[in-house]
């Protein structure tokens, strides 16, 4: 529960009294607050990914969502650039393609990659080059290009192909390699070996891909959430009855993946430190993947951390600030090279945080403040001034509120309210679990001439509020609503001396 207020007063005295005759007293109504502070409106003022929530009956719940990691198809298969050409040493040759440690593919299916040959030969002919590559096709053909290298005069003859598109070919492979089978022979039609061969690409990427396509560990660390909403908090305890932390996956990838949780650690407003227990932090999360049948379709698992396989109820009573985690996505987490998956090129890994406190607890003298900016020095020769107060309280919780002038180094100057202030009952709860409206309040407070001097130094105003739930001593859980607020009207009568 946060609670802000606007100190919206303002007032000239000489303008006010510049028809008076001679030195005289007068009074003067000065109106310094008028708010109304629901859940509700703070709900309208959140920012970021931190809301308030209210389901139809207007129960308030507190929620963040943040998207912690999102990876694509690169990330499992990173476009490989052809930095060095390929070399092919015999009239038939198997090259690697892909790194037998790290990935065994069974197809792939290319994207935007464009390959050429380059040759040499020291005869003085020409030599017809005929290319085929039998784990490459299309259509149902593998393959197959015819080069003519063309003897200019000089030794040796070199050739360096156009460009060729192998856009959509397929590649299916048991071994990671591609066989370069080239026969080349001069005019007469006899074979040749050739001095040199190869082939070079300007980057491999696949639209498809499937095999044991490695292990991977995508990692992120850093702030889920600053729970803005116990900033106010200072003391006492609040039992959520039921807080939650939501791991939600989309998976794409049609490939085994796990989360590692190595730490999930939350902060409280003083300092203290808790980590997060479950068994679930210690085995991992496995995510649902779509099979072969379900290419392109996007699989959803979400995990709850909660009351009954977590201590989170512990941890936000805690008065929870931030929640700091260190989360890995494992990918293929059993290293089992059996395992056939598949990526497409449009796949995608995203793992989303949602944190959720619902309003519904018990409270026991939760203390809770506000800070105001105040301007008084404008009100000069004050002979008293009577202090008005109406308050309000619409909660299920006693509310007892003071406040407290400070000057501008933070000293506590005076109270507005006598002894340690007042009282605010709970607003009457009905049958339905909702209160009546709070009834209103109303508090003089009388400050003679020196003590009002003293508060005029003021640059801030201090307002504390403790909080206790009806019955709070046997833990009374209590809804709070969307419409539960607290109002404050505080006026002034000034009597002051035009001289």
């Amino acid at each position: 529960m946060i609670f802000t207020f606007s100190f919206i007063g303002c007032y000239d005295l000489d303008q006010e009294t510049d028809f008076g005759l001679g030195e005289q007293e007068y009074e003067l109504a000065v109106p310094l607050i008028n708010s109304k502070i629901t859940i509700g409106k703070i709900s309208e003022e959140s920012k970021g990914n931190t809301s308030i929530r209210f389901d139809a009956e207007g129960k308030a719940t507190v929620l963040y969502n943040g998207e912690v990691i999102r990876r694509s198809t690169a990330a499992i298969f990173p476009p490989l650039p052809g930095i060095l050409p390929i070399p092919i040493i015999d009239s038939i040759s198997k090259v690697e393609i892909f790194e037998k440690e790290k990935y065994l593919v069974k197809k792939a299916i290319f994207n935007g990659t464009k390959i050429k040959f380059v040759f040499e030969n020291a005869l003085p002919q020409n030599v017809n080059i005929n290319m085929r590559i039998p784990e490459l096709s299309k259509d149902g053909k593998i393959f197959e290009r015819d080069f003519v290298l063309i003897y200019n005069g000089s030794s040796p003859s070199r050739l360096t192909t156009e460009e060729i598109s192998v856009d959509g070919w397929t590649l299916e492979s048991q071994d990671n390699a591609l066989t370069y089978h080239y026969k080349a022979r001069l005019v007469d039609g006899s074979p040749v070996k050739l001095d040199l061969a190869q082939m070079t690409f300007d980057v491999i990427k696949f639209s498809y891909i499937d095999g044991y396509l490695g292990y991977h560990v995508f990692a992120v660390d850093g702030n889920i959430i600053d729970v803005g909403l116990f900033d106010k908090w200072k003391s006492g305890s609040f039992d959520f009855a039921d807080p939650k932390i939501t791991l939600s996956v989309d998976n794409g990838f049609g490939l085994p993946v796990r989360s590692q949780v190595n730490k999930m650690e939350l902060t409280s407003i003083t300092g203290k430190t808790v980590n997060l227990e479950s068994e679930f932090i210690n085995t991992g999360i496995n995510f649902a993947y779509p099979s072969f049948s379900e290419i392109g379709l996007i699989k959803t698992t979400h995990f709850v951390f909660d009351k009954s396989n977590s201590n989170i109820r512990e941890i936000f009573n805690e008065k929870t600030k931030n929640i700091a985690y260190d989360i890995n996505a494992l990918v293929n987490p059993d290293r089992d090279t059996t395992i056939k998956g598949f990526i497409a090129g449009d796949s995608y890994f995203v793992v989303r945080v949602a944190v959720e406190v619902p309003f519904l607890g018990s409270v026991n003298n939760v203390v809770i403040c506000d800070t105001l900016d105040i301007e008084l020095d404008d009100a000069k020769d004050i002979l008293s001034a009577e202090f008005k107060a109406i308050t309000s309280n619409d909660f299920p919780a006693d509310m007892k509120v003071q406040a407290y002038f400070l000057d501008d180094t933070g000293t506590n100057i005076d109270q507005l309210f006598s002894g340690d202030g007042i009282l605010l009952p709970a607003a009457t709860l009905q049958t339905n679990g909702k209160t009546l409206p709070g009834t209103e309040k109303i508090d003089f407070i009388d400050f003679d001439k020196t003590r009002f001097e003293l508060i005029r130094k003021s640059k801030k105003l201090v307002l504390v509020a403790t909080i206790n739930t009806t019955g709070s001593d046997q833990k009374k859980e209590l809804w709070v609503y969307d419409h539960y607020g607290i109002g404050l009207k505080l006026g002034a009568i000034i009597k002051y001396k035009k001289n």
